[in-house]
């Protein structure tokens, strides 16, 4: 199947026929406008996706198809580049070939980090800013490559997709305690390495994700707003006390979850945002020192065509899943209009990803347009629309979701179509 969208007109004429509010602009200057984030300025708003490789080391090193990809992003020029989600605890890991920052393989991320900058350096004349992602993969952890979930609360439609026993036992709160900690150790070798600032995640219900809709479960952690958000707020406060004021501390947090009794989801119908407690926490995270947003929304695991809006899960109109990501993130960067936000979504629009760019930064909806999928696909995206060309549908992302699997299977993940890469 494929988009269907000949010009800018037949994608205008698909959203007004769909109800959907996605901006355009055909003055694409704003994309080339430097951002300050925190103490760093990214030197235009195209923003890199944190999107797992599944290649690194058995010691959570990167391996030389890590470097491989990562010189191909920082070669395509983005103004930002957020580095994909290293686990912060063995336990915590996704795969057995997740990233994992430690004191023994510090040199082998400042190596790394060092490549990236050097290469955008001699490629483009600029470095991107860059965020490491931090992660605990909760209810998605696979450290040894078979399921080792660690879960804030059962929850009866999730346990059964995932094969979780009802009598599997809930995550303690003394254990949960023990991780403002990890993320904090982690953030300094982060910026040891190199890095200009971390990204404490908070979304696609891994584990500090599933405690923010952990309405029934008891202490500390659960229950009420103060509870649900502690844990993140913890990680938050104990990582800026660990980096200092002049590192970038972020957070990649779902807007709303878009499942039964999810995060920010309207009581009648869980696939519409009812954002309050959303709104309240992004207000709470910029008090607290918070630099810069990155919103996502749903569950890769549940229903994938709410994040990645696609031409094969139609279980909606893609374009439709596209408006509703833009205008999330729309609310809360107009809730927080002092930090800037990355938009997600935008993938999905192949070709028209620069007048969309252009128009829902240029509206104040947010300030940096993120790519994932098309990262993978044709990862020199940002500096051909840069430099004033438009790269043709047939080299862009298919939203065939290929890249997206082989990470579930555990594999070594790349664009099947675009990039005929040989997985170690």
């Amino acid at each position: 199947m494929s988009f269907g969208c000949k010009n800018l007109s037949d994608v205008t004429a698909a959203c007004e026929r769909y109800g959907c509010d996605i901006k355009f602009s055909n003055d694409l200057s704003i994309l080339g406008v430097p951002r300050q984030i925190g103490h760093k300025t990214a030197p235009n708003r195209f923003c890199v996706h944190p999107m797992e490789g599944c290649d690194g080391t058995v010691d959570g090193s990167p391996s030389g198809l890590t470097v491989e990809r990562y010189m191909s992003f920082a070669e395509g020029g983005p103004g930002l580049l957020w580095f994909e989600a290293v686990a912060v605890a063995p336990e915590g890991r996704a795969s057995a070939r997740q990233l994992m920052i430690s004191d023994d393989n510090l040199s082998e991320f400042k190596k790394l980090a060092d490549i990236i900058r050097k290469k955008a350096l001699m490629e483009n004349g600029y470095a991107p800013v860059l965020i490491m992602q931090l992660t605990h993969s909760g209810r998605f952890s696979r450290p040894d490559g078979t399921p080792r979930p660690v879960i804030a609360y059962h929850h009866a439609e999730l346990d059964v997709r995932h094969n979780i026993s009802p009598d599997l036992p809930l995550v303690t709160d003394a254990y949960l305690d023990t991780l403002p900690e990890c993320f904090a150790r982690c953030a300094l070798l982060a910026k040891k390495a190199g890095f200009d600032g971390v990204d404490v995640k908070c979304c696609h219900r891994y584990l500090l994700s599933e405690l923010l809709s952990a309405t029934g479960r008891e202490g500390k952690y659960g229950c009420c707003f103060e509870s649900r958000t502690r844990l993140l707020l913890d990680c938050i406060d104990a990582v800026r006390e660990a980096v200092g004021a002049d590192f970038i501390v972020g957070s990649r947090l779902n807007g709303f979850d878009a499942l039964p009794d999810g995060f920010s989801c309207d009581k009648a119908d869980y696939m519409k945002p009812e954002l309050s407690e959303t709104l309240e926490l992004v207000k709470i995270l910029r008090a607290r020192g918070v630099d810069i947003l990155n919103i996502t929304t749903g569950s890769p695991y549940y229903n994938p065509f709410v994040n990645r809006p696609n031409d094969v899960d139609r279980q909606e109109p893609p374009l439709f899943g596209v408006s509703r990501m833009f205008r999330v993130v729309g609310e809360i960067q107009r809730e927080v209009p002092y930090i800037p936000v990355v938009g997600t979504g935008y993938s999905y629009l192949r070709e028209f990803v620069p007048f969309a760019a252009a128009g829902e930064i240029s509206a104040g909806r947010c300030a940096f347009a993120g790519l994932g999928r098309m990262s993978f696909a044709c990862p020199s995206y940002p500096r051909r629309v840069l430099s004033g060309e438009l790269p043709p549908s047939n080299q862009l992302c298919t939203t065939c979701g290929k890249c997206a699997g082989l990470l579930r299977a555990g594999k070594p993940s790349y664009c099947v179509v675009r990039n005929k890469r040989v997985a170690e």
